[in-house]
């Protein structure tokens, strides 16, 4: 990512030459400054990589002769980690999304939408504002961005999920039954008689909260194949605590404005902050300052990491306002104010902030759910 006030370096890459075209133009309106390189051949550009000492946004039609954009953007990811990546396809169909949902960042269907590049452009700015370390960044990227996420992972963003396609998925994850079978006979659940069927533990946990199990599990597995985080189980807990209180609370508020599946699913991605930060503090060797310091810094990190991974920009966006809203203390979004609360639960003081700041009388109904919730799995 380009160095605050640094002009931007797009590049664009596509064997059609109206497209290029028609992409600088875009570019060049949208972000006024910018350095827009084009290529029509991909072999020319990847021989003029080591001329670039760093690339912002990469735009890569998918079909194009010798290479295509996946292959195009896993090379340029490799050097250039940090890049927003975004691949062009005249064919949507879920062979070349599931091929391709690991590279990109974004995908874009031709003939493109300038919405859709706004959204890359958006995603470029908000990255940038972001005060994180380069050492920090570097080391997301290594854990995050430059792996493969795992293909389950992956299949989760994929498809529409649904109770027979996420047992189908799970039939071979050992190791998610066995997270699966622990939290659904765990004291938070409350079932009267063990459970060890797959199918048993879906339908009591729900596909929402199993899917959000997997995204937890996946991450975590991803941190401790490269560092060695004492409590990252324990930070785990406490994750699938604050996303089952989050859904109950949804449940019991009967609030149409809140979307439940989305909001469960930020919570989880949330965990990305979470051991983000854990990783930030090992290799600065240092401490945040205050507990507002260290929520704000995991935010951010859940943010960056988020938006690099390539998920929705509904999903970045609210990670976004989670940002502004504590920086502003001021948010009108209910589901903005319900994900601060419930993910602030375990960091006393700002959660009191959080309290004073977003819930006033009329709020008290929220309030009460909130700490007959509190004691129940924060006891």
């Amino acid at each position: 990512m380009s160095i605050k006030n640094q002009v931007p370096r797009i590049v664009l890459v596509d064997d059609d030459e109206l497209m290029l075209k028609s992409l600088h133009r875009h570019f060049k309106i949208s972000m006024e400054g910018a350095e827009i390189l084009t290529f029509s051949s991909p072999k020319q550009f990847i021989e003029s990589l080591d001329t670039f000492a760093g690339i912002d946004i990469l735009v890569s039609d998918y079909l194009m002769p010798s290479i295509n954009g996946v292959e195009l953007i896993n090379i340029v990811r490799r050097r250039y980690p940090q890049v927003l990546t975004v691949l062009l396809t005249g064919d949507t169909t879920g062979k070349v999304l599931c091929k391709s949902s690991i590279s990109a960042t974004f995908i874009v269907a031709k003939p493109f939408r300038r919405e859709e590049f706004d959204e890359v452009i958006t995603a470029f700015y908000r990255l940038n504002e972001l005060p994180l370390s380069e050492a920090i960044k570097r080391a997301l990227n290594e854990t995050f961005i430059e792996n493969e996420l795992p293909i389950l992972l992956s299949k989760i963003e994929d498809i529409d999920l649904d109770f027979h396609k996420l047992e189908a998925m799970l039939e071979q994850e050992v190791l998610i039954q066995a997270k699966l079978f622990h939290l659904c006979n765990s004291a938070y659940v409350g079932l009267s008689t063990k459970q060890y069927s797959l199918s048993t533990a879906i339908k009591t946990l729900g596909v929402d909260l199993v899917s959000a199990i997997i995204v937890s599990v996946c991450y975590h597995n991803m941190v401790a194949a490269r560092y060695d985080i004492a409590n990252c189980e324990q930070l785990s807990d406490i994750n699938f605590r604050k996303v089952k209180l989050l859904k109950e609370l949804v449940h019991k508020l009967h609030d149409v404005s809140i979307d439940s599946e989305r909001v469960v699913f930020i919570q989880s991605l949330l965990f990305l902050g979470e051991l983000g930060s854990e990783i930030a503090q090992l290799i600065t060797e240092s401490q945040c300052h205050s507990p507002e310091s260290c929520y704000t810094e995991k935010l951010h990190i859940a943010l960056y990491t988020a938006t690099l991974i390539g998920y929705e920009s509904a999903i970045t966006d609210q990670l976004y306002a989670l940002i502004k809203a504590l920086e502003t203390a001021n948010s009108d979004c209910n589901a903005t104010k319900l994900l601060l609360l419930i993910d602030t639960i375990t960091n006393k003081e700002v959660n009191q902030t959080v309290i004073n700041t977003f819930f006033d009388q009329k709020s008290q109904d929220w309030l009460e759910l909130f700490y007959e919730l509190r004691s129940k799995y924060f006891s």
